[in-house]
């Protein structure tokens, strides 16, 4: 047999080396330890707040380190004498011989650009980024980066989430929801806070969804959770502050009280997360919070109350008459409790609406206790709002001619209820439908529900594609949500579609020059030039929508300057002042509460129509 038939084959010679180099030994070993880690991180990252992200490049790194193990595993020994280049069997000595550099080095820069496809692929796919959160655009909303807390940056708007029910033997969300409500209500009068509804929130109920990616979305500077727990006699609220961008904790208490204190338990905790947050408060504000705080009442009272606004907001025949029952209890043990009396007749008044042959659907009766709630505490917000809805909308001849609500939006759980109802029935014709959507568009804009009115009023500019107000709202709504890269787009959709209003090629050109060099704040330059060029023109501009601009800008006094000409002209679009997230520069402004307490009076008083084309102008 020939020295050539004795001479084993290439690959009989590579599985050799593959195991004289102890290369498999080392993939095997390679292996368990990348499987040790991976458990590891498993366990451990979370309870450092790290999330898949954190997992997902682990992963990744290990994966993409094989091949570079794996070569120098192939080139290097770990001997007693420490790590030395792997001898060739051929060789003689440590050095190695002439011409094996070269197939190495190939070998080891076929590696470098695998790994480096790999990575450069994965990174396109998005492996290195996070999954849209929750209630994101298309563009997908990834968890924001933590920033470093800082004591000295000013809290001005907030967000309730859910409080956890965590009572033992379950069946009362009715009564955590209601503590979550109240203090909601309670926190929203403040006029140096901008408070998120309650109706924004409840997406988040029952998710993992990180406080900074929650505060960035409702853009809120900080928000409150915490925990409900109740027996047959007490009760107790847990209760933390949280500055959203930070995910940093500002202050946490606990508090036991006796069941018949519940109601003024919310006020009391409302008065220190204002001193927390150092927010301004008025007199009056101060005054209301702490006649509350000091209001003590009958416990099961309380309960048939908070049992009443359970059912009452399910939105059915049967749960309204259900909390009639409720309502009609906590009215018989305390005759002086306005905000059950209120209930009572917004039960009442929804009952009528929906199964006017049911028995006590009786709007005049609702429209009678709705006045007397009034009566027996003229500070009540819930008795006030809903008295005033329900006057402006009694049915049949010689009822009161229905206030303009076209910019009016109830704050309270009891009036959303009766808005929702009344906007809810089909309407005679296309264009009648059209105005119902954009009333209840701006409904939900000044309530702070931005994301419900960006889809409402999507579906709205898709069949009317040149409606140039609906086009204006939507842009303003994303704009209101953080959105300004959506509300680029809109516009550029509008443009293309045309209609009346709508910008030109060359101004979207700029505005995107702007929004590209200053994000936020090169739109409202842009937006202040474009409605400061119609006003010179001789059109209509919004003052409610100049006065934005300014405050966005930190041009201060020209923003309370027209702010004061809106009250006076009776700007409806000044509702907003509650809820939009351009007016925070301001709220730390002593004018900005005298302003609030006139702009609140525009609620439900007869409508004042600007001239020119309805509503907001640019």
């Amino acid at each position: 047999m020939t020295e050539q038939e004795h001479r084993p084959s290439g690959f009989s010679r590579f599985v050799g080396e593959l195991s004289r180099r102890h290369v498999v030994r080392f993939s095997l070993g390679y292996a368990a330890a990348a499987f040790v880690i991976l458990q590891f991180a498993q366990i451990v990252l979370p309870a450092f707040g790290i999330g898949d992200n954190g997992l997902r490049v682990i992963v990744i790194v290990v994966g993409l380190g094989f091949l570079p193990a794996v070569v120098l595993a192939w080139l290097f020994d770990i001997t007693p004498e420490g790590i030395r280049r792997t001898a060739d069997p051929e060789a003689t000595t440590d050095r190695l011989p002439e011409g094996s550099l070269l197939p190495r080095l190939a070998f080891l820069g076929f590696t470098v650009l695998v790994v480096g496809g790999v990575g450069l692929w994965l990174a396109r796919d998005g492996a290195f980024t996070s999954a849209p959160a929750p209630g994101s655009d298309s563009s997908g909303v990834v968890a924001p980066v933590l920033v470093k807390y800082d004591a000295r940056q000013p809290i001005r708007s907030l967000a309730v989430l859910p409080l956890e029910n965590i009572s033992p033997g379950g069946g009362q969300d009715y009564f955590s929801e209601g503590m979550q409500e109240e203090l909601t209500a309670q926190l929203s009068q403040i006029s140096g806070l901008r408070v998120v509804s309650r109706t924004s929130v409840m997406r988040y109920l029952g998710t993992n969804t990180p406080i900074p990616t929650i505060g960035k979305e409702l853009q809120v500077d900080a928000v409150i959770e915490g925990s409900v727990r109740r027996d047959s006699a007490h009760v107790r609220i847990t209760v933390q502050l949280i500055q959203a961008a930070s995910d940093t904790p500002i202050w946490t208490k606990q508090y036991d009280r006796d069941l018949k204190d519940v109601l003024a338990l919310e006020s009391e905790v409302a008065q220190e997360i204002v001193r927390e947050v150092r927010a301004r408060i008025t007199p009056e504000e101060r005054a209301r919070l702490a006649r509350l705080a000091s209001t003590s009442m009958d416990s099961r009272a309380q309960e048939s109350y908070l049992r009443g606004r359970y059912d009452y907001q399910r939105g059915t025949p049967e749960a309204y008459r259900s909390a009639m029952r409720y309502f009609q209890e906590a009215v018989s043990r305390d005759s002086t409790f306005a905000p059950a009396l209120a209930g009572l007749a917004g039960s009442r008044f929804l009952l009528s609406l929906s199964d006017p042959a049911a028995p006590g659907a009786d709007p005049a009766l609702a429209e009678k206790e709705a006045d007397r709630a009034v009566a027996l505490d003229s500070l009540s917000n819930e008795a006030r709002e809903v008295a005033a809805i329900i006057r402006s909308n009694m049915p049949g001849p010689g009822a009161a001619r229905p206030n303009d609500t076209t910019w009016v939006a109830a704050m309270t759980q009891l009036g959303r209820r009766i808005e929702e109802q009344l906007h809810r029935g089909p309407t005679d014709t296309a264009r009648q439908g059209r105005i119902q959507q954009i009333v209840a568009a701006r409904q939900l804009m000044v309530s702070g529900n931005f994301g419900e009115a960006t889809d409402l009023l999507r579906g709205i500019v898709e069949t009317n594609p040149t409606f140039g107000l609906g086009w204006d709202l939507l842009a303003r709504a994303q704009l209101a949500a953080g959105q300004v890269d959506s509300t680029v787009a809109t516009l550029d959709r509008w443009r293309a579609a045309g209609g009346q209003g709508a910008p030109t090629a060359q101004e979207i050109q700029a505005l995107r020059a702007a929004v590209k060099k200053n994000g936020v704040k090169g739109y409202w330059t842009w937006a202040l030039a474009r409605m400061e060029q119609r006003e010179a023109s001789g059109q209509h501009v919004s003052r409610g929508e100049l006065a934005a601009a300014y405050a966005a800008l930190g041009r201060t006094d020209d923003a309370f300057k027209v702010l004061q000409e809106g009250v006076k002209a009776g700007d409806r679009s000044l509702l907003t002042l509650q809820s939009d997230p351009v007016w925070d520069p301001l709220r730390s402004d002593p004018r900005f509460a005298e302003l609030m307490s006139q702009v609140r009076s525009l609620r439900f008083a007869p409508g004042h129509r600007p001239p020119g084309r309805e509503g907001m102008r640019r």
